[in-house]
């Protein structure tokens, strides 16, 4: 007897799940948000996400349910890792991670708060997968090529590794303007090899002629055709702070052939400085030489003022 009316308990919890709204779960997690309650909101959110497999669907009624549905799981999904990891819960952001990871909505938050549960578990593979997988999908976003860089630079020696991986990333996406783009901040940065760097940005530019980092990086190089020469004994005079008198004329010379080159990086800079104007890192200091090198005081001076009251 007692396992009979076990049996019909069960039967009953199960046709009370069974006879709930789909969405039940998304209108409760939004209740608790309303209430200020981050963490409960994350929590069932994330039910709302693992709800048609509880009701024991199988994978082709849950694809299409979601495909029915689309943006309003996806939201879901990017609500539950955004709340997740803002009460720090990093089991709940990898829980919901795979439901991110499908969406195309708010897909560089979803990828950042997965990388930092990786690093919080130690979860390095999955670490560099989703690096790897964002700088494919998030091509307006800088950070995660940036990141990809950094890393190959902290393990010295790896730096052909590091180009191995760029060139896969280009392969998989050859439209990916920050791929190329972080391909010449290697060239740039790891080999100093200016000409390849300049190829890589304009292939960014190119793809996006909006890409204030491309034209900030494409500056920097002639300023760096400089600094290489200046080690190789070029523009002594230019450089070593006296007015030259003696040797005025050697001096204009040296001065004009510095200029070209600080010409060039001017107009990239500045190009980048429209594209990016709260971006004073990424192009303020070389800017700001140029305006010196070019004897451009005013807007030296103004420059430097507007990057001070920051």
């Amino acid at each position: 007897m007692k396992s009979i009316i076990l049996s019909l308990l069960c039967c009953m919890a199960l046709n009370a799940v069974a006879q709930q709204p789909i969405d039940y779960y998304n209108s409760q997690a939004y209740r608790a948000h309303e209430r200020g309650d981050k963490a409960e909101a994350a929590k069932c959110f994330l039910l709302y996400l693992e709800e048609p497999q509880r009701r024991g669907m199988t994978q082709a009624q849950q694809d299409s349910l979601y495909q029915a549905d689309r943006r309003v799981y996806d939201q879901a999904a990017v609500n539950a890792i955004y709340l997740f990891y803002s009460v720090n819960d990093m089991d709940g952001v990898m829980k919901a991670l795979p439901y991110g990871r499908r969406t195309s909505k708010g897909i560089s938050n979803v990828y950042i708060a997965g990388m930092e549960a990786c690093k919080e578990k130690g979860m390095n593979d999955l670490w560099m997968e989703l690096l790897k997988e964002a700088i494919v999908r998030c091509p307006q976003n800088p950070q995660f090529s940036d990141r990809l860089i950094e890393y190959y630079q902290s393990k010295k020696g790896n730096m052909a590794e590091a180009y191995a991986e760029m060139d896969k990333l280009i392969a998989a996406n050859p439209q990916n303007a920050d791929a190329w783009y972080a391909k010449g901040v290697l060239y740039f940065n790891v080999d100093e090899n200016n000409t390849e760097a300049r190829n890589c940005f304009s292939k960014a530019i190119a793809l996006d002629e909006d890409n204030g980092y491309a034209y900030a990086g494409m500056g920097s190089t002639y300023i760096q055709d400089v600094v290489i020469l200046r080690r190789q004994g070029q523009f002594n005079l230019v450089f070593s702070g006296s007015d030259q008198k003696v040797k005025q004329t050697t001096y204009n010379k040296e001065l004009a052939e510095v200029q070209t080159y600080y010409f060039n990086a001017r107009t990239y800079l500045e190009m980048s400085r429209r594209l990016l104007p709260d971006k004073y890192d990424v192009w303020g200091s070389p800017l700001l030489e140029c305006y010196k090198i070019l004897r451009q005081k005013d807007k030296y001076d103004q420059l430097y003022k507007e990057m001070n009251e920051e």
